[in-house]
């Protein structure tokens, strides 16, 4: 990040929260547009380029292809920006991609912690984190938004039912799973292979 500030980048990335909130986007559309798109991969891979220095709506419509009128995302200092914050803060501490960041702690639930959580010191919320990683898996968390069994997920994608049985239990034994069976779990789910870098 040679010629890009730290500061500047979570600035930005938290703004675009504020932007979404504001425009009243849907917000699982929004975190799947987000964990998906050259921003967010830009950030990933340390690999800033122009596109951080273009206006806001230029950024948030290359992420959303929604377009926003006017940028009016300065100086609010809200919820939604101290989510966004909080995630990027969370990417750069447990080094987790935002795809699995997004699954294991959505927006909406993200947002619903400001109350308790934003005067706090930020370890509070990576303890936090933590706490929900002990409790949930991928594959259960992935199965309970599609409402899904995974007798359905064996069923489509053709994955034995005690493998997925470990996987469901483990993010450690999904982590180790062939590369075949991780394809069909995002193809079913149609989720990022972001998902699975642990």
């Amino acid at each position: 990040m040679i010629d890009y500030d730290l500061y500047k980048i979570k600035d930005i990335f938290a703004r675009m929260f504020v932007i979404g909130i504001q425009n009243k986007i849907n917000l699982y559309s929004f975190s799947s547009a987000l964990e998906r798109s050259e921003f967010v991969n830009c950030i990933e891979k340390d690999t800033y380029s122009e596109l951080f220095n273009q206006p806001l709506e230029d950024i948030f419509y290359s992420i959303t292809e929604n377009k926003v009128e006017k940028d009016e995302s300065y100086g609010i200092y809200n919820d939604a920006y101290w989510a966004g914050k909080c995630y990027f803060d969370l990417h750069t501490t447990l080094n987790k991609t935002f795809a699995y960041l997004f699954l294991k702690l959505p927006i909406d639930k993200m947002l619903d912690l400001y109350p308790v959580y934003h005067e706090m010191d930020f370890s509070s919320l990576v303890e936090y984190f933590k706490q929900i990683e002990e409790e949930t898996t991928i594959l259960k968390t992935l199965c309970e938004e599609k409402k899904v069994t995974l007798t359905e997920v064996s069923k489509k994608t053709g994955i034995n039912i005690n493998t997925l049985r470990k996987y469901y239990r483990s993010d450690v034994s999904l982590y180790k799973a062939e590369f075949q069976n991780i394809a069909k779990i995002v193809e079913y789910f149609d989720t990022t292979f972001l998902l699975f870098i642990n």
